[in-house]
């Protein structure tokens, strides 16, 4: 068990190397635009709505968002992902619907 451990600590470790070497690469804003770039536009106008500044800002470049924008957005999304948890945790369970209608079992000797 130890051994998983060790690896799943070096996986994480060469994790942030990684990602320390794209930043030194680039610089943090350009490594901020590509992920923005990546996110569905259905998404960030999504929160961007739901963030107060209009959901046509979830169409703009990253770069034409102001300091105050990218705030409001990020605390829309911490507080979503909250949210969100909490709907995972609701989602599971439940009675699963019957995809097949009832056996009948006239064919198979068993009785009813």
């Amino acid at each position: 068990m130890a051994s998983q451990s060790q690896h799943a600590h070096q996986d994480i470790a060469q994790m942030h190397l990684e990602h320390a070497y794209i930043v030194l690469a680039g610089d943090k804003e350009s490594v901020r635009a590509a992920r923005w770039n990546g996110i569905p536009p259905r998404d960030r106008q999504m929160l961007a709505h739901m963030s107060g500044i209009g959901s046509k800002k979830g169409d703009v470049p990253l770069q034409s968002l102001n300091a105050l924008e990218r705030g409001k957005m990020h605390c829309e999304a911490r507080r979503l992902l909250k949210q969100l948890q909490t709907v995972l945790r609701c989602a599971q369970g439940g009675e699963l619907p019957s995809q097949f209608p009832a056996a009948s079992h006239e064919s198979d000797g068993i009785a009813a």
